[in-house]
């Protein structure tokens, strides 16, 4: 039997552009999901014109919507070396962590 972590995981958004070809009126929205277990995650949703989620992957999350916050992303990020907020645009990234510098990459991998 698939859990909900498999079905959903790593899919949100796939999932609400899915969503987004049947329900045009939706808007995509990409963010932060403040899960009370998990703490912030990257995540993708829908919101209607009055501004209620529509989270066609809650399912991925161990409280599966209960308790848990949105996010939207501001469009800025913080170097995960010193801290610096830039806007996204203007960091470099390497998997999952933005730099606003080669100098704080290569401290941060301890070069």
């Amino acid at each position: 039997m698939t859990t909900d972590y498999e079905t959903y995981r790593g899919r949100c958004k796939e999932l609400c552009e899915m969503m987004l070809l049947e329900k045009p009126e939706l808007t995509m929205v990409r963010g932060f999901y403040h899960c009370p277990m998990w703490g912030k995650q990257e995540h993708w949703w829908l919101k209607d014109s009055d501004g209620n989620i529509v989270d066609p992957s809650v399912k991925q999350f161990p409280t599966k919507g209960v308790a848990a916050e949105y996010e939207e992303f501001n469009g800025i990020c913080a170097c995960a070396e010193c801290g610096t907020k830039k806007p996204e645009e203007e960091m470099k990234f390497e998997s999952n962590y933005a730099f606003c510098s080669n100098k704080c990459f290569m401290r941060f991998v301890g070069l």
